[in-house]
């Protein structure tokens, strides 16, 4: 993490994260350093830095790796970032209506992990992410943003104070779908999920799944591979969870007793047989 005392300044590492900021949310930026190795990936948006106001410098190889703090091969970046907002009840509600498949990361430690996750709902078009209190850490973590590659542009960054909790107050319009590398059934990827009239979530976990989040769970698979084989990591499978998960088919608005009502209100006399 950066030594600022500030946890909103946040240093983007690499021209692919700088160019995903200045995409999504370009008053997030600060100032652009590049080295020669960067002119090439940043010379068309040049022009459109300046006019933004943001300072553009270009520096040696070591002046590079000093403003980045830490490795940095051609461009880095400083920006400020809000904290992620907490999640309602209500948020719940919006995000159903809205057919969006919620991804919800609990005790993640590893930054590498939550980059894989960010990538992975950016290929899939997934893009709210609940961040639970231990792995909300990550969320303003240098490497995390580095590894992603621009992927955490794209998502909603998210957290909950109490995922338990929360989970529990939404039981009864939300399907938990969870992926433990240990725990649950053999899943089918074959098999898309189907929660009729249900919100979507894919619970992910840097390890085992928490004790408390259990019963909040509908479904519980583990991960992929054979259970006498190495097991793949949370990086390695959250692009295959990503895919299975957007499977899933988005209800329809008009609803099953909706569409079996209008079918029984019809007139006889509208469908004559020929």
């Amino acid at each position: 993490m950066s030594e600022d005392p500030n946890r909103s300044r946040l240093v983007l590492r690499g021209a692919e994260a700088v160019l995903a900021c200045l995409r999504n949310h370009p008053k997030a930026l600060r100032e652009v350093t590049m080295a020669r190795e960067g002119e090439d990936a940043l010379a068309e948006h040049a022009t459109e830095i300046k006019a933004l106001g943001i300072p553009l410098r270009t520096v040696s190889g070591p002046e590079l790796t000093r403003a980045a703090e830490g490795p940095c091969d051609d461009a880095c970046a400083v920006t400020f970032r809000p904290e992620p907002s907490l999640a309602r009840v209500s948020d719940f509600t919006d995000w159903r209506e809205a057919h969006e498949t919620v991804v919800i990361a609990d005790g993640l430690r590893d930054p590498a992990d939550l980059a894989a996750i960010a990538r992975a709902m950016s290929a899939f078009g997934l893009r709210r992410l609940l961040l639970s209190s231990g792995s909300e850490k990550l969320a303003h973590h240098p490497a995390a943003w580095a590894l992603a590659r621009g992927a955490l542009e794209e998502v909603i960054l998210m957290r909950a104070a109490a995922l338990g909790g929360l989970l529990g107050l939404v039981e009864d319009r939300c399907c938990v779908v969870a992926l433990s590398p240990s725990e649950g059934r053999k899943i089918d990827l074959a098999v898309p999920v189907r929660v009729p009239g249900l919100h979507l979530a894919l619970l992910v976990s840097g390890g085992n799944l928490d004790p408390d989040l259990r019963s909040k769970v509908t479904h519980c698979f583990r991960f992929p591979g054979h259970p006498d084989r190495r097991r793949l990591s949370l990086a390695e499978i959250i692009p295959v969870a990503a895919a299975w998960i957007s499977t899933a088919t988005a209800p329809r608005k008009d609803g099953f007793l909706a569409r079996k009502r209008a079918r029984h209100s019809k007139d006889k006399g509208s469908n004559p047989q020929p």
